[in-house]
């Protein structure tokens, strides 16, 4: 078994590395949108958990699938 990381996983690493800027890069618009006023902080929330949710069910999905 080699030290290095197999190839399959750096998408994985890439989301995980990701998320933090996914999460503030994310807030940053939907609060934009809030303060225009074309959406209200019940869907800010909502928009911000399903990008967060999403992320996160892709990482598990790539994690599963692009193992050895």
């Amino acid at each position: 078994m080699s030290s290095r990381m197999p190839q399959k996983w750096w998408q994985v690493m890439a989301l995980a590395m990701g998320l933090p800027s996914i999460i503030i890069g994310v807030f940053f618009g939907v609060y934009s949108l809030v303060q225009s006023q074309i959406i209200g902080w019940g869907w800010a929330l909502i928009i911000i958990l399903l990008v967060v949710g999403n992320t996160l069910f892709l990482m598990v999905r790539y994690g599963m699938v692009k193992k050895d």
